[in-house]
């Protein structure tokens, strides 16, 4: 019984000892200095512009979770198509799903409308 999992224990070892070698070998070999260079956060190769806890506008958290909940309502769009093309020769589910998938597009469609007509999207 051990035999059989004796390559999955030699990997696991080996990969252990790699990581920690790995980690050994950072330490030994790394240079040590304290400048204030090193002590700054890295931003693009820039120096920090803003504070780092600054304060940002709702507006900006509003279009992410717009952006979120568009992106993963439109993701049930590609399964939905895909099934649609295996089932050919079923005229009445084709009709079905195809109506289903206006109706849900429609939805999609409004809220986009409901959104923009409340001004979520704009930034100033």
């Amino acid at each position: 019984m051990v035999e059989t999992y004796l390559p999955i224990l030699l990997m696991a070892a080996l990969a252990a000892a790699f990581g920690v070698g790995l980690m050994f070998a950072s330490w030994l070999l790394g240079r040590i200095s304290k400048s204030k260079t090193d002590l700054t956060p890295y931003e693009c190769g820039l120096d920090p512009m803003d504070e780092p806890y600054k304060r940002l506008s709702v507006r900006y958290y509003i279009v992410a979770l717009l952006f979120l909940l568009f992106d993963v309502e439109t993701l049930f769009l590609y399964p939905v198509a895909a099934v649609f093309k295996d089932h050919a020769g079923m005229a009445q589910w084709r009709f079905f799903v195809y109506g289903e998938m206006l109706l849900f597009v429609g939805i999609l469609v409004v809220g986009y409308i409901y959104i923009v007509r409340k001004g979520a999207l704009k930034w100033q």
